[in-house]
């Protein structure tokens, strides 16, 4: 476990707290309220605070699946965010508290310090909100606001110092890192137009459907990630399918060198759910006597 990317975020924080800022460090590309959290965790030593997050890591595994927790440790997100110290799990974590409450507009919020695991972990929630509870959504936008403004007042420029951080030599090298529709792009560069029409069709129409159908076209459209952001699917279908495909995606992205085939697993629990649906509508209902 060399915790290579906990030791940027750590890093990150440990500026902040030095009265740097933290887009002096190489390769941190998040949102300055994250860099506030974060830099709680860097008041401790990087070895003590890297060991507490791999145990929290488990912690949020066991409290999340209960009993199940076991049958996802081989799932190529789980196995990365144990390696690196990724934060991707936290933020699946949370989203299982969202619904329409005050605890869900607060972890709502939190979320949005991640932007691109918030394009698919909490926009079916807005959109239910929008639909069904508008109190809890208004609620959301007031501590999304309360958690963004500071950051803007403390440090104004601070999206431009992050964008000086962001890699700009290839936009299509890095769009096609993401282990959606637009991993295509490594193929046919000039798709781009065509799977960015297709990609807001997705996203749109996964939104009117269920959540784990939501989640997985949301990760299908997605411009930006990297292939563990296929941790969002995490529990939106069984294990015995998407465990083994996340090793079968790893292997031959290794051998192919692109992300194309972690394409298997949103498209699995699309599969997976519509098998789902078409059992339901086949089977016979019992006659009320």
């Amino acid at each position: 476990m060399n915790g290579w990317d906990f030791s940027i975020l750590w890093s990150a924080g440990r500026a902040l707290l030095d009265g740097h800022s933290p887009y002096t460090v190489a390769d941190f590309f998040y949102p300055l309220p994250f860099a506030y959290f974060i830099a709680f965790v860097a008041l401790l030593p990087l070895p003590v605070a890297l060991g507490l997050w791999q145990i929290a890591n488990v912690g949020m595994l066991i409290a999340a699946l209960r009993r199940r927790f076991w049958q996802w440790l081989l799932y190529i997100p789980v196995l990365h965010v144990l390696s690196s110290g990724q934060v991707d799990l936290l933020f699946w974590f949370m989203a299982g508290g969202l619904g329409r409450h005050w605890r869900g507009a607060a972890l709502g919020a939190l979320m949005t310090m991640k932007p691109h695991a918030a394009l698919v972990l909490l926009t079916w929630h807005l959109f239910d909100w929008l639909r069904h509870d508008r109190r809890t959504l208004w609620r959301w936008l007031a501590l999304t606001a309360l958690l963004w403004l500071p950051s803007f007042l403390i440090r104004p420029n601070w999206p431009s110092e992050m964008m000086v951080n962001v890699p700009h030599s290839n936009w299509l090298l890095s769009v096609s890192n993401t282990p959606g529709i637009f991993s295509l792009v490594r193929l046919v560069p000039d798709l781009w137009p065509l799977l960015a029409v297709a990609a807001v069709a997705v996203f749109i129409w996964g939104q009117f459907q269920s959540k784990p159908v939501a989640r997985a076209c949301a990760l299908l459209a997605m411009p930006i990630g990297m292939f563990y952001s296929t941790m969002t699917l995490m529990d939106t279908a069984p294990a015995w399918l998407l465990v083994p495909l996340g090793l079968i995606a790893a292997a031959l992205s290794l051998l192919t060198w692109t992300i194309i085939p972690f394409l298997l697993l949103p498209l699995a629990t699309l599969a997976w759910h519509y098998r789902r649906q078409r059992i339901v509508a086949t089977t016979p209902q019992p006659v009320p006597t």
